[in-house]
């Protein structure tokens, strides 16, 4: 089952995120139901997004809400929290889940196990407070890409029903062929042999604590890095390719649950390399269009 990662902040970067309205989450949400995805995952209420639930609930979308882990600011953190709760209660039958933080064991993100600890911690207790989400689980997204550290393992002991697992075979498909191009091709419409190293390598640690494995966000760049098959075209094949592995054709005969990463291109997002405005399945600006040509090449329904 394949939902969509979703941000609004697909226009031009000179254009600030506070100018973003609720009429643009709107446009959002009707182009991605148009586009048959039926659930989307987020990651902050701040700004239009506290708007969400609200528009999920008017286009019938599931959302996996997320709340933002504001590092060393606790009382930022606090505050996101108590918006996303007060918003997902508003409209209860919409929103399946609630994400606490992003990648939060990825280094360049600084976070310390007790503040995660602590956030999540703070949702439990605050969702007693909310009786229409009171069965709503809580999680938290972590990186799936290799072996879980000891250091972070024991979040798996703390989440709720799910683990959500960011994983990208584009990335590991990529380190191999920069040290060897001709034993290790990129090939966007194969990604048997990464998805089974995250499996046996991380996914079967949240499995193993009775966690149902989400694939937070997977995805491959339309452009970037010339050297590694970026282009729109390959993007479709691996789209295509990862919607039959997560559908059940794969070593496992199991489907997941998965969150293709993104919707739109967001022109601001450079600071993970040049691929990184360029992973969505529409393009950018105020009316962005799906990537396609007339070829009729395109990305398909994967339900």
């Amino acid at each position: 089952m394949m939902g969509v990662c979703y941000s609004p902040y697909h226009q031009v970067v000179s254009v600030p995120k506070s100018s973003y309205t609720k009429a643009n989450v709107d446009a959002d949400l009707k182009i991605i139901s148009d586009f048959s995805m039926t659930f989307i995952r987020t990651y902050t209420v701040q700004g239009c997004q506290q708007h969400l639930p609200e528009l999920c609930k008017k286009h019938n979308i599931g959302i996996a809400l997320g709340a933002w882990i504001f590092q060393g600011d606790s009382a930022s953190t606090h505050a996101e929290i108590d918006t996303a709760l007060t918003k997902a209660n508003a409209y209860p039958d919409m929103v399946k889940v609630i994400v606490i933080g992003n990648e939060v064991d990825l280094a360049s993100n600084n976070y310390t196990l007790a503040e995660v600890e602590s956030a999540f911690n703070y949702a439990k207790t605050q969702l007693a407070s909310y009786p229409k989400i009171s069965n709503v689980p809580l999680t938290i997204c972590m990186t799936g890409a290799g072996p879980m550290s000891p250091t972070w393992s024991p979040l798996l002991s703390i989440m709720q029903d799910y683990a959500f697992l960011t994983i990208y075979p584009w990335y590991g498909q990529k380190g191999n062929h920069e040290k060897n191009p001709s034993q290790f091709p990129m090939t966007p419409g194969n990604i048997t042999g990464n998805m089974q190293y995250s499996y046996d390598n991380g996914m079967v640690q949240a499995i193993n604590a009775g966690l149902e494995v989400v694939i937070a966000e997977i995805g491959w760049p339309s452009a970037g890095d010339d050297n590694a098959d970026t282009n729109w075209k390959a993007e479709v094949t691996n789209f295509n390719a990862t919607c039959k592995w997560i559908n059940g054709s794969n070593i496992y005969n199991k489907s997941f649950i998965t969150m293709w990463f993104e919707m739109f291109d967001e022109p601001w997002k450079t600071t993970e390399g040049a691929w990184g405005p360029y992973w969505g399945i529409y393009g950018s600006g105020t009316t962005p269009k799906m990537k396609t040509d007339s070829s009729k090449t395109k990305f398909t329904k994967c339900s």
